[in-house]
């Protein structure tokens, strides 16, 4: 029995439309509870409360082959402001540094070139162009007459 074209065109419709009509859960994703994000919970503890009870557990909590001493004093993340860290970034860059250190040969430290580079990077950081940096991005400098200041 030969079947003809549209025949077959119709059955080959019907398989698909079976065969999408099964895969379509799997590609739903799990919308059906609601939005999968979580809610934000909102804390009734302070912040010095949390403080107190982190330095109270780091008094007791084990090292784990870390420094003995690590409990008992306060631990400082940064004492960098974020325009200080963006200078001394600005700086590292321009001393070539960062060329260096995503080059081929990585922070290879017994290369002339990384060693030009550090050098340069420690005179910038050292010298006037650092603090100046600094205050120009933290917005003490003052801007010069009729400069548009863009945020």
């Amino acid at each position: 029995m030969k079947l003809s074209a549209t025949t077959r065109l119709l059955n080959t419709a019907a398989v698909a439309a079976l065969l999408g009509l099964a895969a379509a859960p799997s590609f739903a994703g799990n919308y059906a509870e609601g939005d999968p994000r979580p809610a934000p919970f909102a804390s009734s503890t302070t912040r010095a409360a949390v403080t107190a009870d982190t330095q109270q557990w780091l008094k007791t909590a084990p090292t784990q082959g870390y420094n003995e001493n690590m409990g008992q004093e306060p631990v400082v993340v940064s004492a960098n402001s974020r325009a200080a860290v963006a200078a001394d970034t600005q700086l590292w860059i321009r001393s070539g540094l960062a060329a260096q250190q995503s080059g081929e040969a990585g922070a290879d430290t017994s290369r002339p070139g990384y060693r030009e580079a550090q050098a340069a990077y420690t005179k910038l950081r050292e010298g006037p162009a650092y603090g100046a940096l600094v205050d120009q991005l933290s917005g003490r400098q003052a801007a010069a007459p009729g400069a548009t200041t863009v945020r």
